[in-house]
C-alpha cells in the first residue's frame, strides 16, 4: 500500500511539473495589421507578411519562402484567392497561421503597389523566469600546465555541473546553457524540416543571450594520496587536494569585470571523500559565492524564534547556522561616490531546521530578531566552515535588473542606491 502511495505521489509531482512547464512556455497567437509596398501586388504582399512576422517574432522570411510566394503571382498581379492563400501559408510552414487582405491598390504619389493585411502569427511565449537576470556559465578552463594531470579535466567538469546546479536551484537567475549548446543546437535544427509542425517551427529565433557570463579557471590542482597509520594499527588512506580557482563575472555587453574572487581549498579531505565529491563541494562553494554576492539569503518572515528564508533546495542544508544581520543606513564611498551597500549589524544566529524546494525554515539559537522587522531588512550571512576562509567574503554587489531598473543586493525594500549609480555592483 505504501509503495502505491509513493508511486501516486511521484505521478502527481510529475504531472504538476509538466503542467508548470507547459504554462511557462507555450504557443500564443498574435493578430497584427501591417501594410507592405512593392513594385507589384505580389511584392507588396510579401513585404506586408515579412513586416507582420518581424513585429511578432523578430524574424524574416527565408529567401526560398520569398521565392515561392513570388512565383505564385501571375503577370504582376496577385491572385487574392483561397488557393493562393493556402500556398502562402504552406510556404511559410506555419510562421503565418492565416492572413486576410484588408486593402490593396496603387499609391497616387509613387505609383507603387500597396497591400494592407491582417495576419495571425504564432509565437513562443517565453518562460516567466526569463524576466530574471540572465546568467550563463562558460565551460570551466584548466590551466595549460595542469591539462595533462590525471583527473584535472574531470574535476573541472564536476565543478561546473555543481556550480550550475546551485545557481539554478537558487531561483534567482535565468540560467542560460553554454556547456551543451552543440547538443541543443542539433535538436533545434530538426525543426527546419518541412515536416515540422507549427508548435516546433516557432521555436526558431527564441534563443536568448545572457546578461552576465561566469568564467572559472582552475589554476591549481595538486592531488596526493596520504597513508596514515592509526593507533589501532589500521591503515587509512585519504586525499590531500590543493585546489585554486579564479572566478569572474563579466558584463557581456561591455566586457567589464563585475565580480572577481580567487577561491582556494587548502588541503586534507575527510576520510573517504573522493575527488568527485570534492568537485561537487567546490562547485557548491562557487555557486554560493556568486549567489550571496548578488542576492544574499534574506529573511522573508519571522515569528518569535522561527524564521523563513527565501531560498531552498540543495542550496540550503539542514543544520547549517547563519549569522542574521540587520540592514542599516546606506553607505557611500567618499572618493567614488559609489554605493558600498548598507550597514550590517549582527543580531542573532539561526540554524536551518527544514528545507523545501523554494524556502527554508530556521530557528534562532542565539541573540534575538527585532520585533516587527520588515521582510528583506534581515539577511542570513554564511558562517564559513573551519579551514574554508574562501566563504568568509561579505562582498555585496549590485546589478541592473532585467527591466533596466537597479536590483539591490539584499533587500529590495531596504534603501536604494545613490542617484546616478544604477550600474553599481
Amino acid at each position: 500500500m505504501t509503495r502505491w502511495i509513493h508511486l501516486l505521489a511521484r505521478a502527481l509531482l510529475l504531472a504538476a511539473l509538466l503542467g508548470a512547464l507547459g504554462a511557462q512556455a507555450q504557443i500564443v497567437y498574435r493578430e497584427v495589421t501591417t501594410t507592405g509596398n512593392g513594385g507589384d501586388p505580389g511584392e507588396a504582399l510579401l513585404d506586408a507578411l515579412e513586416t507582420a512576422i518581424g513585429q511578432v517574432t523578430g524574424q524574416k522570411l527565408s529567401s526560398s519562402v520569398s521565392l515561392t510566394i513570388s512565383e505564385s503571382t501571375r503577370n504582376g498581379s496577385t491572385q487574392m484567392t483561397e488557393d493562393f492563400r493556402q500556398k502562402v501559408e504552406k510556404a511559410t510552414r506555419g510562421v503565418v497561421k492565416s492572413y486576410s487582405v484588408l486593402e490593396s491598390g496603387t499609391t497616387a504619389a509613387s505609383g507603387r503597389a500597396f497591400v494592407r493585411i491582417r495576419a495571425v502569427i504564432p509565437t513562443y511565449k517565453q518562460s516567466e523566469q526569463l524576466k530574471r537576470m540572465k546568467l550563463a556559465l562558460a565551460p570551466m578552463a584548466v590551466a595549460q600546465t595542469l591539462a595533462d594531470r590525471p583527473g584535472a579535466r574531470e574535476f573541472a567538469e564536476g565543478v561546473s555541473s555543481a556550480t550550475e546546479a546551485y545557481l539554478t536551484q537558487s531561483r534567482k537567475f535565468a540560467m542560460i546553457d553554454r556547456r551543451f549548446t552543440d547538443t541543443s543546437g542539433r535538436e533545434l535544427a530538426r525543426v527546419h524540416t518541412k515536416y515540422a509542425p507549427i508548435a516546433e517551427t516557432v521555436k526558431i529565433g527564441m534563443r536568448v543571450g545572457a546578461d552576465y557570463l561566469v568564467l572559472a579557471h582552475v589554476k591549481a590542482f595538486e592531488v596526493q594520496e596520504q597513508t596514515e597509520r592509526r593507533v589501532t594499527g589500521r591503515t587509512v588512506t585519504r586525499l590531500r587536494a590543493e585546489i585554486g580557482v579564479d572566478l569572474r563575472v563579466l558584463d557581456v555587453a561591455t566586457g567589464q569585470i563585475k565580480f572577481a574572487h580567487s577561491y582556494v581549498h587548502p588541503g586534507r579531505l575527510p576520510p573517504g571523500m573522493t575527488l568527485t565529491q570534492l568537485s561537487a563541494e567546490v562547485g557548491t562553494d562557487l555557486g554560493q559565492l556568486i549567489n550571496t554576492a548578488i542576492y544574499p539569503l534574506a529573511v522573508v518572515a519571522a515569528s518569535g524564534d522561527q524564521l523563513t528564508l527565501n531560498q531552498g533546495g540543495d542550496t540550503v542544508q539542514v543544520g547549517r547556522v547563519y549569522r542574521i544581520v540587520n540592514l542599516g543606513k546606506a553607505l557611500v564611498d567618499p572618493y567614488t561616490r559609489e554605493s558600498l551597500g548598507q550597514e550590517e549589524t549582527e543580531v542573532a544566529r539561526a540554524e536551518v531546521t527544514a528545507v523545501t524546494d523554494r524556502t527554508a525554515n530556521a530557528r534562532v539559537v542565539a541573540g534575538r530578531v527585532p520585533d516587527g522587522a520588515r521582510p528583506g531588512t534581515l539577511l542570513a550571512r554564511v558562517i564559513p566552515d573551519d579551514g574554508s576562509a574562501s566563504l568568509a567574503v561579505a562582498t555585496q554587489v549590485r546589478l541592473p535588473g532585467a527591466d533596466g531598473a537597479p536590483t539591490t543586493s539584499g533587500s529590495p525594500a531596504a534603501g536604494g542606491k545613490p542617484a546616478g549609480k544604477d550600474d553599481d555592483w
